[in-house]
Protein backbone atom coordinates (compact mmCIF):
# COMPACT_ATOMS: atom_id res chain seq x y z
CA UNK A 1 0.00 0.00 0.00
CA UNK A 2 1.39 3.41 -0.98
CA UNK A 3 1.05 6.45 1.25
CA UNK A 4 1.13 10.12 0.21
CA UNK A 5 4.52 11.74 0.54
CA UNK A 6 3.66 13.88 3.62
CA UNK A 7 2.73 10.78 5.66
CA UNK A 8 5.97 9.06 4.65
CA UNK A 9 8.08 12.08 5.56
CA UNK A 10 6.39 12.45 8.94
CA UNK A 11 6.92 8.76 9.70
CA UNK A 12 10.61 8.99 8.81
CA UNK A 13 11.10 12.15 10.86
CA UNK A 14 9.41 10.62 13.92
CA UNK A 15 11.51 7.47 13.61
CA UNK A 16 14.75 9.44 13.30
CA UNK A 17 13.79 11.66 16.23
CA UNK A 18 13.11 8.60 18.36
CA UNK A 19 16.51 7.13 17.49
CA UNK A 20 18.24 10.40 18.34
CA UNK A 21 16.39 10.90 21.65
CA UNK A 22 18.56 11.09 24.78
CA UNK A 23 17.92 10.20 28.41
CA UNK A 24 19.25 12.47 31.15
CA UNK A 25 19.41 11.80 34.89
CA UNK A 26 18.59 14.04 37.85
CA UNK A 27 19.55 13.04 41.42
CA UNK A 28 18.88 15.40 44.38
CA UNK A 29 21.13 13.31 46.65
CA UNK A 30 24.27 12.71 44.57
CA UNK A 31 23.84 15.08 41.64
CA UNK A 32 25.28 18.52 40.85
CA UNK A 33 24.26 21.13 38.32
CA UNK A 34 27.86 21.24 37.05
CA UNK A 35 27.55 17.60 35.94
CA UNK A 36 26.66 16.37 32.47
CA UNK A 37 23.28 14.79 33.18
CA UNK A 38 24.45 11.25 32.53
CA UNK A 39 23.71 8.27 34.77
CA UNK A 40 27.23 8.53 36.23
CA UNK A 41 27.19 12.33 36.33
CA UNK A 42 23.60 13.37 37.12
CA UNK A 43 22.23 16.85 37.57
CA UNK A 44 20.93 17.92 40.98
CA UNK A 45 17.19 18.82 40.92
CA UNK A 46 14.56 19.29 38.22
CA UNK A 47 13.84 22.82 39.41
CA UNK A 48 17.50 23.74 38.85
CA UNK A 49 17.54 22.06 35.43
CA UNK A 50 14.75 24.39 34.33
CA UNK A 51 16.21 27.49 36.00
CA UNK A 52 19.60 26.95 34.31
CA UNK A 53 18.08 26.84 30.83
CA UNK A 54 18.95 23.21 30.10
CA UNK A 55 15.76 22.60 28.07
CA UNK A 56 15.28 23.68 24.49
CA UNK A 57 11.67 24.56 23.70
CA UNK A 58 9.54 27.09 21.82
CA UNK A 59 7.36 30.01 22.96
CA UNK A 60 4.49 31.85 21.32
CA UNK A 61 5.47 35.26 19.93
CA UNK A 62 4.30 37.98 19.80
CA UNK A 63 2.25 38.28 22.99
CA UNK A 64 -0.53 38.56 23.91
CA UNK A 65 -1.30 35.27 22.23
CA UNK A 66 -3.38 35.44 19.07
CA UNK A 67 -4.33 32.24 17.27
CA UNK A 68 -3.82 33.92 13.89
CA UNK A 69 -0.65 35.92 14.40
CA UNK A 70 1.35 34.29 17.23
CA UNK A 71 3.96 31.78 16.08
CA UNK A 72 6.27 29.44 17.96
CA UNK A 73 9.87 30.66 18.29
CA UNK A 74 12.64 28.42 19.62
CA UNK A 75 14.66 29.37 22.70
CA UNK A 76 17.60 27.77 24.52
CA UNK A 77 18.43 26.31 21.10
CA UNK A 78 21.81 24.91 22.22
CA UNK A 79 20.49 23.39 25.44
CA UNK A 80 21.32 19.71 26.03
CA UNK A 81 17.69 18.61 26.48
CA UNK A 82 15.84 18.61 23.16
CA UNK A 83 12.22 17.79 22.21
CA UNK A 84 11.76 14.01 22.32
CA UNK A 85 14.24 13.51 25.19
CA UNK A 86 13.59 11.98 28.62
CA UNK A 87 14.58 13.19 32.08
CA UNK A 88 14.86 10.32 34.55
CA UNK A 89 14.40 11.47 38.14
CA UNK A 90 15.82 9.69 41.18
CA UNK A 91 14.50 9.78 44.74
CA UNK A 92 14.55 13.03 46.66
CA UNK A 93 13.10 16.54 46.64
CA UNK A 94 13.19 18.10 43.17
CA UNK A 95 11.55 21.44 44.05
CA UNK A 96 8.66 22.94 42.08
CA UNK A 97 8.15 22.67 38.34
CA UNK A 98 6.88 25.87 36.72
CA UNK A 99 7.06 26.02 32.93
CA UNK A 100 5.72 29.09 31.12
CA UNK A 101 5.43 28.92 27.33
CA UNK A 102 7.39 25.70 26.80
CA UNK A 103 6.05 24.06 23.62
CA UNK A 104 7.75 21.03 22.11
CA UNK A 105 7.55 19.53 18.62
CA UNK A 106 7.92 16.09 20.25
CA UNK A 107 7.07 15.19 23.86
CA UNK A 108 9.64 15.65 26.59
CA UNK A 109 9.16 13.01 29.28
CA UNK A 110 9.77 13.55 33.01
CA UNK A 111 9.71 10.14 34.65
CA UNK A 112 10.69 8.36 37.84
CA UNK A 113 13.59 5.93 37.58
CA UNK A 114 12.49 2.33 38.28
CA UNK A 115 12.05 1.84 42.03
CA UNK A 116 12.70 5.52 42.78
CA UNK A 117 10.41 8.12 44.43
CA UNK A 118 11.12 11.64 43.13
CA UNK A 119 9.00 14.32 44.82
CA UNK A 120 7.88 17.60 43.29
CA UNK A 121 6.38 20.27 45.52
CA UNK A 122 4.01 21.52 42.81
CA UNK A 123 3.59 21.39 39.02
CA UNK A 124 2.32 24.33 36.97
CA UNK A 125 2.42 24.18 33.16
CA UNK A 126 1.25 27.43 31.57
CA UNK A 127 0.96 27.72 27.77
CA UNK A 128 2.81 24.44 27.30
CA UNK A 129 2.44 21.52 24.91
CA UNK A 130 3.85 18.01 24.48
CA UNK A 131 4.92 17.04 28.00
CA UNK A 132 4.66 13.67 29.74
CA UNK A 133 4.86 13.24 33.53
CA UNK A 134 5.21 9.59 34.52
CA UNK A 135 5.46 8.00 37.97
CA UNK A 136 6.18 11.18 39.94
CA UNK A 137 5.11 12.14 43.46
CA UNK A 138 3.57 15.61 43.75
CA UNK A 139 3.06 16.90 47.29
CA UNK A 140 4.21 19.81 49.44
CA UNK A 141 4.01 17.80 52.68
CA UNK A 142 7.56 16.39 52.33
CA UNK A 143 8.70 20.02 52.09
CA UNK A 144 7.24 20.76 55.53
CA UNK A 145 4.14 22.78 54.63
CA UNK A 146 0.74 22.65 52.95
CA UNK A 147 -0.02 24.70 49.84
CA UNK A 148 -3.83 24.78 49.97
CA UNK A 149 -3.57 25.33 46.21
CA UNK A 150 -3.48 23.21 43.03
CA UNK A 151 -0.87 20.47 43.18
CA UNK A 152 -0.84 19.98 39.40
CA UNK A 153 -2.20 22.85 37.30
CA UNK A 154 -2.32 22.66 33.50
CA UNK A 155 -3.24 26.17 32.41
CA UNK A 156 -4.21 27.63 29.07
CA UNK A 157 -3.54 31.35 29.50
CA UNK A 158 -5.17 34.28 27.76
CA UNK A 159 -1.89 36.20 27.37
CA UNK A 160 0.68 33.39 27.09
CA UNK A 161 -1.28 30.89 24.97
CA UNK A 162 -2.92 27.44 25.10
CA UNK A 163 -1.84 24.34 26.95
CA UNK A 164 -2.44 21.05 25.13
CA UNK A 165 -1.15 17.53 24.46
CA UNK A 166 -0.13 16.74 28.03
CA UNK A 167 0.02 13.29 29.65
CA UNK A 168 -0.05 12.78 33.43
CA UNK A 169 0.21 9.08 34.29
CA UNK A 170 1.05 6.82 37.22
CA UNK A 171 1.64 9.79 39.52
CA UNK A 172 0.90 9.94 43.25
CA UNK A 173 -0.65 13.32 44.08
CA UNK A 174 -1.54 14.07 47.69
CA UNK A 175 -1.98 16.86 50.23
CA UNK A 176 -1.09 14.60 53.15
CA UNK A 177 -0.36 10.90 53.47
CA UNK A 178 -2.98 10.34 56.17
CA UNK A 179 -6.43 11.98 56.08
CA UNK A 180 -7.09 14.70 58.65
CA UNK A 181 -9.75 14.03 61.26
CA UNK A 182 -10.93 17.60 61.84
CA UNK A 183 -12.62 19.99 59.42
CA UNK A 184 -10.24 22.92 60.00
CA UNK A 185 -7.25 20.97 58.70
CA UNK A 186 -9.15 19.95 55.58
CA UNK A 187 -10.28 23.53 54.92
CA UNK A 188 -6.91 25.17 55.59
CA UNK A 189 -4.44 22.58 54.30
CA UNK A 190 -5.97 20.45 51.54
CA UNK A 191 -5.03 21.21 47.93
CA UNK A 192 -6.80 20.36 44.70
CA UNK A 193 -5.20 17.35 43.06
CA UNK A 194 -5.15 17.77 39.27
CA UNK A 195 -6.71 20.88 37.70
CA UNK A 196 -6.82 20.69 33.90
CA UNK A 197 -7.59 23.97 32.17
CA UNK A 198 -6.28 22.69 28.85
CA UNK A 199 -7.19 20.62 25.80
CA UNK A 200 -6.15 17.16 24.63
CA UNK A 201 -4.92 15.86 27.99
CA UNK A 202 -4.58 12.25 29.16
CA UNK A 203 -4.66 11.56 32.92
CA UNK A 204 -4.22 7.83 33.47
CA UNK A 205 -3.46 5.55 36.39
CA UNK A 206 -2.88 8.35 38.91
CA UNK A 207 -3.62 8.16 42.64
CA UNK A 208 -4.95 11.39 44.17
CA UNK A 209 -5.22 11.21 47.97
CA UNK A 210 -6.52 13.52 50.67
CA UNK A 211 -7.36 16.38 48.33
CA UNK A 212 -10.00 19.09 48.13
CA UNK A 213 -11.23 18.73 44.55
CA UNK A 214 -9.76 15.63 42.95
CA UNK A 215 -9.61 16.02 39.16
CA UNK A 216 -11.14 18.94 37.27
CA UNK A 217 -11.43 18.71 33.47
CA UNK A 218 -12.02 22.27 32.27
CA UNK A 219 -11.18 21.91 28.59
CA UNK A 220 -11.99 19.77 25.58
CA UNK A 221 -10.83 16.28 24.52
CA UNK A 222 -9.67 15.31 28.00
CA UNK A 223 -9.43 11.64 28.96
CA UNK A 224 -9.29 10.58 32.62
CA UNK A 225 -8.83 6.80 32.72
CA UNK A 226 -8.16 4.46 35.62
CA UNK A 227 -7.44 7.12 38.25
CA UNK A 228 -8.16 6.79 41.97
CA UNK A 229 -9.46 9.71 44.02
CA UNK A 230 -9.20 8.54 47.63
CA UNK A 231 -10.40 10.84 50.43
CA UNK A 232 -11.65 14.22 49.20
CA UNK A 233 -13.52 17.16 50.70
CA UNK A 234 -14.97 18.86 47.58
CA UNK A 235 -15.98 17.10 44.37
CA UNK A 236 -14.20 13.95 43.31
CA UNK A 237 -14.16 14.89 39.61
CA UNK A 238 -15.59 17.70 37.49
CA UNK A 239 -16.49 17.85 33.79
CA UNK A 240 -16.39 21.44 32.55
CA UNK A 241 -15.75 20.93 28.85
CA UNK A 242 -16.77 18.86 25.84
CA UNK A 243 -15.65 15.57 24.24
CA UNK A 244 -14.42 14.34 27.62
CA UNK A 245 -14.07 10.72 28.69
CA UNK A 246 -14.12 9.61 32.36
CA UNK A 247 -13.54 5.85 32.24
CA UNK A 248 -12.67 3.33 34.92
CA UNK A 249 -11.98 5.80 37.74
CA UNK A 250 -12.56 5.10 41.44
CA UNK A 251 -13.86 7.95 43.61
CA UNK A 252 -14.30 7.17 47.29
CA UNK A 253 -14.45 8.51 50.84
CA UNK A 254 -15.91 12.01 51.00
CA UNK A 255 -15.17 14.23 54.00
CA UNK A 256 -17.90 16.76 54.81
CA UNK A 257 -16.01 19.86 56.03
CA UNK A 258 -17.80 22.93 54.62
CA UNK A 259 -20.95 24.15 52.87
CA UNK A 260 -20.04 22.72 49.46
CA UNK A 261 -22.56 20.14 48.25
CA UNK A 262 -20.11 17.39 47.47
CA UNK A 263 -20.42 15.28 44.31
CA UNK A 264 -18.59 12.24 43.07
CA UNK A 265 -18.75 13.78 39.57
CA UNK A 266 -20.24 17.20 38.91
CA UNK A 267 -20.84 19.34 35.84
CA UNK A 268 -22.42 22.72 35.20
CA UNK A 269 -22.82 25.07 32.24
CA UNK A 270 -22.46 28.40 34.05
CA UNK A 271 -19.54 30.80 33.51
CA UNK A 272 -19.47 30.04 29.80
CA UNK A 273 -18.74 26.32 30.07
CA UNK A 274 -20.07 24.23 27.17
CA UNK A 275 -20.35 20.61 28.27
CA UNK A 276 -21.52 18.49 25.35
CA UNK A 277 -20.65 15.05 23.92
CA UNK A 278 -19.21 13.61 27.14
CA UNK A 279 -18.89 9.99 28.33
CA UNK A 280 -18.89 8.80 31.97
CA UNK A 281 -18.29 5.05 31.86
CA UNK A 282 -17.17 2.19 34.14
CA UNK A 283 -16.52 4.39 37.18
CA UNK A 284 -17.02 3.52 40.86
CA UNK A 285 -18.29 6.19 43.27
CA UNK A 286 -18.46 5.26 46.98
CA UNK A 287 -19.53 7.76 49.61
CA UNK A 288 -17.45 5.88 52.18
CA UNK A 289 -15.74 2.56 52.83
CA UNK A 290 -15.91 2.86 56.62
CA UNK A 291 -19.29 3.89 58.11
CA UNK A 292 -17.37 5.18 61.15
CA UNK A 293 -15.19 7.49 59.05
CA UNK A 294 -14.72 10.94 60.66
CA UNK A 295 -16.56 13.88 59.08
CA UNK A 296 -18.98 11.62 57.27
CA UNK A 297 -21.71 13.38 55.34
CA UNK A 298 -23.93 12.97 52.30
CA UNK A 299 -22.41 12.63 48.83
CA UNK A 300 -24.20 13.17 45.54
CA UNK A 301 -23.22 10.71 42.83
CA UNK A 302 -23.26 12.32 39.35
CA UNK A 303 -24.81 15.77 39.64
CA UNK A 304 -25.54 17.86 36.53
CA UNK A 305 -27.94 20.59 37.61
CA UNK A 306 -27.55 23.60 35.28
CA UNK A 307 -27.98 22.28 31.73
CA UNK A 308 -28.43 21.95 28.97
CA UNK A 309 -26.41 18.78 28.60
CA UNK A 310 -26.30 17.53 25.02
CA UNK A 311 -25.32 14.05 23.81
CA UNK A 312 -24.01 12.52 27.05
CA UNK A 313 -23.51 8.81 27.71
CA UNK A 314 -23.50 7.65 31.36
CA UNK A 315 -22.89 3.91 31.30
CA UNK A 316 -21.78 0.99 33.47
CA UNK A 317 -21.13 3.04 36.60
CA UNK A 318 -21.43 1.76 40.17
CA UNK A 319 -22.67 4.54 42.45
CA UNK A 320 -23.20 3.89 46.16
CA UNK A 321 -24.07 7.16 47.91
CA UNK A 322 -26.42 8.18 50.71
CA UNK A 323 -28.20 10.96 48.82
CA UNK A 324 -31.20 11.16 46.51
CA UNK A 325 -29.01 12.52 43.68
CA UNK A 326 -27.52 9.26 42.44
CA UNK A 327 -27.49 10.40 38.81
CA UNK A 328 -29.32 13.64 38.03
CA UNK A 329 -29.48 15.64 34.80
CA UNK A 330 -31.65 18.76 34.90
CA UNK A 331 -31.93 19.94 31.31
CA UNK A 332 -30.76 17.25 28.89
CA UNK A 333 -31.03 16.54 25.17
CA UNK A 334 -30.06 13.26 23.47
CA UNK A 335 -28.54 11.84 26.65
CA UNK A 336 -28.37 8.14 27.57
CA UNK A 337 -28.15 6.68 31.08
CA UNK A 338 -27.63 2.94 30.57
CA UNK A 339 -26.59 -0.08 32.67
CA UNK A 340 -25.76 1.74 35.90
CA UNK A 341 -26.12 0.43 39.46
CA UNK A 342 -27.17 3.29 41.74
CA UNK A 343 -27.73 2.18 45.34
CA UNK A 344 -28.02 4.02 48.65
CA UNK A 345 -26.22 1.97 51.36
CA UNK A 346 -28.83 3.24 53.85
CA UNK A 347 -32.08 3.49 51.85
CA UNK A 348 -34.15 3.95 55.01
CA UNK A 349 -32.28 7.13 56.04
CA UNK A 350 -32.38 10.71 54.73
CA UNK A 351 -31.15 12.22 52.47
CA UNK A 352 -32.07 9.42 50.14
CA UNK A 353 -32.68 6.90 48.76
CA UNK A 354 -30.79 7.38 45.50
CA UNK A 355 -32.49 8.01 42.20
CA UNK A 356 -31.66 8.22 38.52
CA UNK A 357 -33.40 11.33 37.26
CA UNK A 358 -33.73 13.33 34.05
CA UNK A 359 -35.98 16.34 34.42
CA UNK A 360 -36.63 19.91 33.30
CA UNK A 361 -34.04 22.64 33.34
CA UNK A 362 -34.49 24.88 36.38
CA UNK A 363 -35.93 27.59 34.11
CA UNK A 364 -38.69 25.21 33.00
CA UNK A 365 -37.37 24.16 29.58
CA UNK A 366 -38.03 20.50 28.84
CA UNK A 367 -35.49 17.73 28.34
CA UNK A 368 -35.83 15.81 25.08
CA UNK A 369 -34.93 12.58 23.29
CA UNK A 370 -33.22 10.90 26.27
CA UNK A 371 -32.98 7.23 27.24
CA UNK A 372 -32.79 5.68 30.72
CA UNK A 373 -32.49 1.91 30.30
CA UNK A 374 -31.19 -1.26 31.99
CA UNK A 375 -30.36 0.40 35.29
CA UNK A 376 -30.72 -0.78 38.88
CA UNK A 377 -31.53 2.07 41.27
CA UNK A 378 -33.61 2.91 44.32
CA UNK A 379 -35.83 5.08 42.14
CA UNK A 380 -36.18 6.04 38.45
CA UNK A 381 -37.61 9.51 37.73
CA UNK A 382 -37.05 10.16 34.06
CA UNK A 383 -38.54 12.41 31.43
CA UNK A 384 -37.16 9.92 28.90
CA UNK A 385 -37.61 6.65 27.07
CA UNK A 386 -37.32 4.03 29.84
CA UNK A 387 -37.07 0.25 29.63
CA UNK A 388 -35.32 -2.59 31.43
CA UNK A 389 -34.94 -0.63 34.70
CA UNK A 390 -35.45 -2.11 38.17
CA UNK A 391 -36.01 -0.38 41.51
CA UNK A 392 -34.66 -1.90 44.75
CA UNK A 393 -35.59 -0.03 47.93
CA UNK A 394 -35.01 -2.32 50.90
CA UNK A 395 -32.18 -4.20 52.57
CA UNK A 396 -34.09 -7.42 51.94
CA UNK A 397 -34.10 -6.75 48.20
CA UNK A 398 -30.36 -6.03 48.34
CA UNK A 399 -29.75 -9.39 50.03
CA UNK A 400 -31.87 -11.21 47.46
CA UNK A 401 -30.07 -9.73 44.44
CA UNK A 402 -26.46 -8.83 45.31
CA UNK A 403 -23.49 -10.96 46.40
CA UNK A 404 -22.52 -8.79 49.40
CA UNK A 405 -23.95 -5.27 49.42
CA UNK A 406 -22.50 -4.49 52.87
CA UNK A 407 -19.02 -4.79 51.35
CA UNK A 408 -20.02 -3.08 48.08
CA UNK A 409 -20.07 -6.23 45.98
CA UNK A 410 -23.02 -5.53 43.70
CA UNK A 411 -22.50 -8.46 41.35
CA UNK A 412 -25.73 -10.36 40.88
CA UNK A 413 -26.23 -13.61 42.76
CA UNK A 414 -26.60 -16.78 40.70
CA UNK A 415 -30.27 -16.96 41.75
CA UNK A 416 -30.98 -13.23 41.21
CA UNK A 417 -34.34 -12.57 39.59
CA UNK A 418 -32.75 -9.71 37.61
CA UNK A 419 -30.59 -11.96 35.43
CA UNK A 420 -31.59 -11.73 31.74
CA UNK A 421 -34.17 -9.03 32.51
CA UNK A 422 -32.58 -6.13 30.60
CA UNK A 423 -33.44 -4.77 27.17
CA UNK A 424 -31.23 -5.70 24.23
CA UNK A 425 -31.59 -2.38 22.41
CA UNK A 426 -29.12 -0.46 24.59
CA UNK A 427 -25.50 -0.75 25.70
CA UNK A 428 -22.09 -1.24 24.10
CA UNK A 429 -21.81 -5.02 24.52
CA UNK A 430 -19.57 -4.96 27.64
CA UNK A 431 -20.13 -4.47 31.35
CA UNK A 432 -18.04 -2.39 33.77
CA UNK A 433 -15.41 -5.14 34.03
CA UNK A 434 -15.18 -5.91 30.33
CA UNK A 435 -17.43 -8.97 30.41
CA UNK A 436 -19.30 -9.42 27.14
CA UNK A 437 -23.07 -8.84 27.26
CA UNK A 438 -25.17 -10.93 27.17
CA UNK A 439 -23.89 -14.00 28.99
CA UNK A 440 -27.33 -15.59 29.02
CA UNK A 441 -30.47 -15.28 26.94
CA UNK A 442 -30.63 -11.52 27.52
CA UNK A 443 -28.53 -8.73 29.01
CA UNK A 444 -28.69 -8.08 32.74
CA UNK A 445 -29.59 -4.67 34.19
CA UNK A 446 -26.98 -2.78 36.21
CA UNK A 447 -23.27 -2.30 35.70
CA UNK A 448 -22.30 -5.99 36.07
CA UNK A 449 -23.33 -8.83 33.78
CA UNK A 450 -23.69 -12.14 35.59
CA UNK A 451 -21.26 -14.86 34.48
CA UNK A 452 -20.01 -18.06 36.05
CA UNK A 453 -16.48 -16.61 36.20
CA UNK A 454 -17.43 -13.45 38.08
CA UNK A 455 -19.75 -15.44 40.33
CA UNK A 456 -16.89 -17.75 41.33
CA UNK A 457 -14.63 -14.75 41.83
CA UNK A 458 -17.15 -13.07 44.15
CA UNK A 459 -17.69 -16.20 46.23
CA UNK A 460 -13.94 -16.68 46.71
CA UNK A 461 -13.02 -13.12 47.66
CA UNK A 462 -15.81 -13.10 50.25
CA UNK A 463 -13.81 -15.66 52.28
CA UNK A 464 -10.21 -15.34 51.08
CA UNK A 465 -7.76 -12.39 50.97
CA UNK A 466 -7.57 -10.82 47.54
CA UNK A 467 -4.47 -10.88 45.41
CA UNK A 468 -2.40 -7.73 45.27
CA UNK A 469 -1.44 -6.75 41.72
CA UNK A 470 0.98 -3.93 40.89
CA UNK A 471 1.09 -1.83 38.81
CA UNK A 472 -2.54 -1.90 37.76
CA UNK A 473 -3.13 -0.83 34.98
CA UNK A 474 0.03 -2.50 33.67
CA UNK A 475 2.00 -2.25 30.43
CA UNK A 476 4.65 -4.98 30.67
CA UNK A 477 5.49 -6.71 33.98
CA UNK A 478 2.78 -7.46 36.57
CA UNK A 479 3.87 -8.17 40.15
CA UNK A 480 1.55 -10.43 42.18
CA UNK A 481 1.65 -10.98 45.94
CA UNK A 482 -0.74 -13.19 47.89
CA UNK A 483 -1.16 -15.07 51.16
CA UNK A 484 -2.72 -17.98 49.29
CA UNK A 485 -0.79 -21.18 48.66
CA UNK A 486 -0.75 -21.87 44.93
CA UNK A 487 0.64 -24.38 42.46
CA UNK A 488 0.16 -22.35 39.29
CA UNK A 489 -1.48 -19.18 38.01
CA UNK A 490 -3.65 -18.75 34.97
CA UNK A 491 -4.32 -15.45 33.20
CA UNK A 492 -7.73 -15.50 31.47
CA UNK A 493 -9.68 -13.13 29.30
CA UNK A 494 -13.11 -11.95 30.44
CA UNK A 495 -14.70 -15.07 28.98
CA UNK A 496 -12.44 -17.36 31.02
CA UNK A 497 -10.19 -18.44 28.12
CA UNK A 498 -6.70 -19.31 29.47
CA UNK A 499 -3.94 -17.20 27.91
CA UNK A 500 -0.90 -17.44 30.22
CA UNK A 501 0.17 -20.24 32.60
CA UNK A 502 2.78 -19.75 35.32
CA UNK A 503 4.04 -22.49 37.63
CA UNK A 504 5.09 -21.88 41.21
CA UNK A 505 8.64 -20.68 41.78
CA UNK A 506 10.79 -20.74 44.93
CA UNK A 507 8.67 -18.05 46.57
CA UNK A 508 5.03 -19.19 46.75
CA UNK A 509 3.85 -15.74 47.82
CA UNK A 510 5.01 -13.69 44.84
CA UNK A 511 5.14 -13.90 41.07
CA UNK A 512 6.13 -11.68 38.16
CA UNK A 513 4.00 -12.11 35.06
CA UNK A 514 5.05 -10.85 31.62
CA UNK A 515 1.87 -9.48 29.99
CA UNK A 516 3.60 -7.63 27.15
CA UNK A 517 1.96 -9.74 24.45
CA UNK A 518 -1.60 -9.28 25.71
CA UNK A 519 -3.88 -6.85 23.91
CA UNK A 520 -5.26 -3.87 25.81
CA UNK A 521 -8.23 -4.82 27.96
CA UNK A 522 -9.43 -6.44 31.18
CA UNK A 523 -8.02 -9.79 32.40
CA UNK A 524 -8.46 -12.14 35.34
CA UNK A 525 -5.84 -14.13 37.25
CA UNK A 526 -6.85 -17.44 38.82
CA UNK A 527 -4.84 -19.01 41.65
CA UNK A 528 -4.87 -22.79 41.34
CA UNK A 529 -3.99 -25.12 44.23
CA UNK A 530 -2.13 -28.45 43.91
CA UNK A 531 -5.39 -30.37 43.79
CA UNK A 532 -6.63 -28.21 40.92
CA UNK A 533 -9.06 -26.03 42.87
CA UNK A 534 -9.39 -22.31 42.15
CA UNK A 535 -8.69 -20.57 45.47
CA UNK A 536 -8.28 -16.90 44.50
CA UNK A 537 -8.98 -14.31 41.84
CA UNK A 538 -7.53 -10.99 40.78
CA UNK A 539 -8.34 -8.54 38.00
CA UNK A 540 -6.03 -6.20 36.08
CA UNK A 541 -6.12 -3.87 33.12
CA UNK A 542 -3.55 -4.20 30.34
CA UNK A 543 -2.63 -0.86 28.76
Amino acid sequence: MKYPLPFTLVTILLSVSSLLATSFYVDPVEGAQSNYGSISSPWHTLEEVVANGFIRSSAYQPLPYDAQSSKLTAFHVNAPIQPGDTLILLSGLHGSLFLKNYNNALPITLMAAPGESPVLEQVHLQACSNWILDGLIVSSEPYGHYLSDKLIYLESHGWQGPTKNITIRNCHIYSTKSPWTNAADWVNKASDGLFIKADSVLAQGNILENVHFGLTASGDYIQAIGNQIINFSGDGMRILGSYILFDGNTIKNCYDVDENHDDGIQSFTTNGHIVDHNIIRNNVILNYEDPDQPLLGPLQGIGCFDGFYNDWLIENNLICVNHWHGITLLGANNCRIIHNTVIDPTPDEEPGPSWIRIDDHKDGRKSSNCVVANNIANRIIADADTSGNFELRTYQQYREQFVDYTNYDFHLLAHSTLIDRGTANYGNGFDAEGTIRPQGAQVDPGCYEFSALTSLHSSIIASEPQLKLYPNPVANQLLLTTKLEWHHLVVCDVQGKPLIYLSQTNDPKTATIDVTQLSSGVYWIKVISRNGETTGFGKFIKL
